[in-house]
């Protein structure tokens, strides 16, 4: 099956359609932290000459320990891969559906995966009205009228909306799988990157819960060529299937190293807050005083906004400035788009650049 989602990050594409170079371009297309690699984890890039000629302990056994003490949770819980979506995929495949619910709009990879495992794919549609709002009473009335579905797979904060579900209406729904045999893969790879810190699900998991929580390294410390990501379940059942998918030495030998001690570099992951709290807001109220547009409302680092300009897109590629067009979501169109917050100087040259596009100030 080809590949048809797109995906923000191609800048190279970008600098060389407008006859520039990469450094030149501010891409808004992709959700990385801002603030780069995590200084204080320098060094073990220094030992990537050393860490390659040897291969990986196969059980990962330091990185997951890693892991667990982060998040308070047994080693055996945890398993990782390379990067999120290679996790998710093992999960879907030990999850065996033959009919699975995703959002609309949502993250395009888990329709393509769940495709070529030959799974149906139903859709829970979010409505622009309720600003793509998703409503857990609604979606489990929906859940009681497909009893076929047996997995449902669930980002939070939603991407590319950047809707949150409470920890309190998550559990009403993950009550409801436990009681009816469903299986919940929630990813919560941007839930790192909510205003005032939001709580993962993680923090409420139970061994009784028919869950496994994806979640990814890449976006919070900016490795999005490094590649980790990783699952928790406290389920035995969903452990031992879940065994059955992995893959020996999925991670390389450097992402290992690096997990091992990303939690350690704690001003990194401070300063990380500060900044989405402080720049969070500051672009979202740009955004809505400038000329038709519509800002929807979002709890992580993007925004989508939908505006009636055409060849918005590339006529911000002319300003060095690449966004996110997001026709490819089921439920949005071309007139749909996504930007990431980025630091103060970036997020004030978007706004520029869009003025001059679109027009000024309301």
């Amino acid at each position: 099956m080809r590949n048809k989602v797109h995906h923000g990050g191609n800048i190279e594409k970008v600098a060389e359609a407008l006859g520039g170079s990469v450094e030149e371009i501010r891409d808004f297309s992709a959700n990385i932290n801002p603030l780069g690699f995590p200084q204080e984890l320098q060094t073990i890039f220094s030992q990537g000459p050393m860490i390659a000629t040897v291969y990986p302990d196969p059980t990962y056994a330091a990185l997951k320990q890693a892991i667990a003490n982060q998040f308070a949770v047994n080693p055996g819980d945890v398993f990782v891969g390379n990067g999120a979506t290679e996790v998710l995929d093992e999960a879907i495949c030990a999850g065996q559906a033959s009919n699975a619910l995703i959002l609309a709009p949502t993250f395009g990879e888990y329709e393509r995966l769940f495709k070529r495992q030959g799974t149906k794919v139903h859709y829970y549609l979010l409505k622009e009205e309720n600003n793509f709002a998703y409503k857990t009473d609604s979606m489990i009335n929906f859940l009681v009228e497909h009893p076929e579905i047996t997995t449902i797979c669930l980002t939070n904060p939603n991407n590319p909306t950047g809707q949150l579900v409470s920890l309190s209406e998550m559990r009403k729904l993950v009550d409801f799988c436990n009681g009816h045999r469903r299986l919940l893969i929630l990813d919560e790879s941007f839930i790192d990157l909510t205003v005032n810190q939001q709580l993962s699900f993680v923090n409420a998991l139970q061994p009784e819960d028919h869950v496994y929580v994806i979640r990814a390294a890449t976006k919070f410390f900016a490795i999005p060529g490094l590649r980790l990501g990783y699952c928790i379940t406290k389920n035995p059942e969903l452990k031992k299937n879940l065994h059955a998918q992995e893959d020996t030495w999925s991670v390389n030998g450097l992402a290992d190293a690096f997990g091992r001690k990303m939690f350690q570099a704690r001003d990194y992951i401070n300063r990380t807050h500060a900044w989405l709290n402080e720049q969070q807001p500051i672009l979202k109220k740009k955004l809505q005083e400038l000329t038709g547009i519509k800002v929807f409302p979002s709890m992580t680092n993007f925004f989508l906004f939908k505006i009636d300009c055409p060849n918005l897109r590339e006529q911000m590629m002319h300003k060095l400035v690449v966004i996110r067009q997001c026709d490819d979501y089921v439920g949005l169109g071309s007139d749909y788009y996504r930007v990431a917050v980025k630091s103060a100087e970036d997020n004030a040259y978007l706004i520029w650049a869009l003025k001059e596009v679109v027009g000024s100030d309301k």
